[in-house]
């Protein structure tokens, strides 16, 4: 009997110890699934995007939409790089969270589409601004894919005609520095600052002055032909008449080119610019050719132009008298012609030659500061291939080089910041095969 208190109270004990345990269990327990379920919510995004993509399609004279599952959305910030994506589910339906508030892109990964659905051009992508906490909705509609996939042999005609295109800017500004060449021996490396110089004159009395580009041309035109007579009669015959070897001049024309590209840049900024008329024009299609009736006109005048200058030197009588100074300069002086006079001219129309070029170059690639120096090794390259100081050669040499060049992003994909690889590489195979150019004569030396 006195020992049945003590086993109570023993009992009472440990039932209390019992009911604490589990109730300190269950307090554990609770604390930490709340921890759990807060970590949860601080990863999880505060904010996010979503949506429905669809297909709308007519069937029996009424637009229909339905839900397209397995769709591939990004979400890109404003540097382009992917901040979340995700996949729609069967009822078309997607959302991607947000890392932080601000301005997104939501794009549809085209290259993922289910079979036979596209994306109309710009549909693709929108944009979105989410604030902090905000959900935002985007939603897309697809189609029929009417994408024109078209294999590499597809894209060799237009890729001819894009090089045929630049061939005849390469030999409205290679003409020119053949003929110096020609007349004087010089290999005058600013000669690409002279086709950019008339470029940027003829934008700035197109956007500066309101000019229609026409007549801007004109002028540009004009003031290269006169930036060529200050050149050598203010520069290079001085260093003619001073017997400076045509190393050291050719020095020259490297550091001027430099002071050149450096002032343009200076005072025309680094960007490309683009001329007030004909930037936004529609293709005229030429069976699988597909060109703007800028380019076609710019390749219609190229060719009017290098026509008029073929028939001067072959015809007219200073034309036949520029010829005669390229072949022999010291045998046509004796003749009783100028040599200084003939090239004084030579370089007025290697200028206006130069500055027209600029400008066919700036209505299809743009204008920027360093554009003549990107097309210096392709005028190099034309007027060796064809024979240097041979002016028609040059035209040979500029088809070969303008139509290789975009044949090059033709064999190698992708290759686009590449092209001058090709111009260098049909320069070397070339004079391997023939090192006096394909028009040049052969020199017998000692």
């Amino acid at each position: 009997m006195n020992g049945q208190p003590g086993n109570r109270g023993a009992f009472v004990r440990v039932g209390i110890s019992v009911r604490v345990g589990f109730a300190v269990m269950v307090g554990v327990l609770t604390l930490l699934a709340a921890g759990q379920g807060a970590s949860a919510r601080d990863e999880e995004p505060a904010q996010s995007v979503g949506g429905r993509v669809q297909n709308r399609f007519e069937e029996d004279g009424e637009r229909v939409s339905e839900p397209v599952a397995g769709v591939r959305l990004v979400v890109e910030n404003e540097s382009g790089e992917v901040v979340g994506e995700g996949v729609t589910d069967e009822n078309g339906n997607y959302r991607i969270g947000i890392p932080e508030p601000g301005t997104y892109v939501v794009r549809i990964d085209e290259e993922n589409l289910p079979e036979g659905l596209g994306v109309d051009e710009g549909a693709g992508e929108q944009e979105v601004t989410v604030s902090a906490n905000g959900r935002q909705t985007r939603s897309f509609f697809l189609g029929e894919d009417l994408r024109d996939i078209k294999g590499k042999w597809d894209l060799l005609p237009q890729t001819l005609a894009n090089g045929l295109k630049l061939a005849m800017i390469i030999a409205i500004t290679s003409m020119g520095l053949s003929l110096i060449f020609g007349t004087t021996g010089l290999s005058n490396f600013a000669h690409g600052e002279m086709v950019t110089f008339g470029a940027i004159i003829a934008w700035v009395f197109n956007r500066e002055f309101g000019w229609h580009i026409i007549a801007a041309a004109v002028a540009a035109v004009i003031i290269s032909g006169g930036l060529g007579v200050a050149l050598e009669g203010g520069l290079f015959r001085p260093l003619r008449s001073h017997s400076t070897s045509l190393t050291s001049t050719m020095i020259v024309t490297i550091g001027l080119a430099l002071a050149a590209r450096y002032v343009y840049v200076y005072f025309f900024g680094a960007g490309i610019e683009a001329y007030r008329q004909y930037t936004t024009q529609s293709v005229v299609d030429i069976g699988p050719i597909a060109l703007t009736p800028r380019s076609l006109f710019v390749m219609g005048l190229s060719t009017v132009v290098i026509v008029a200058v073929a028939i001067f030197l072959l015809k007219a009588r200073f034309g036949k008298a520029i010829r005669a100074v390229s072949d022999n300069p010291d045998l046509a002086s004796s003749t009783g012609i100028d040599t200084n006079r003939v090239i004084l001219i030579v370089w007025m129309l290697g200028g206006a030659l130069a500055g027209l070029g600029g400008v066919f170059y700036g209505l299809d690639f743009g204008v920027k500061w360093d554009m003549g120096f990107t097309l210096l090794l392709m005028m190099f390259a034309a007027i060796t291939l064809g024979g240097l100081g041979n002016p028609f050669g040059s035209l040979l040499g500029s088809l070969v080089i303008g139509i290789f060049v975009e044949m090059w992003t033709w064999i190698v994909p992708n290759a686009n910041d590449l092209k001058s690889v090709g111009a260098l590489f049909a320069l070397i195979v070339i004079l391997l095969i023939r090192p006096q150019g394909l028009l040049g004569s052969k020199e017998r030396i000692g």
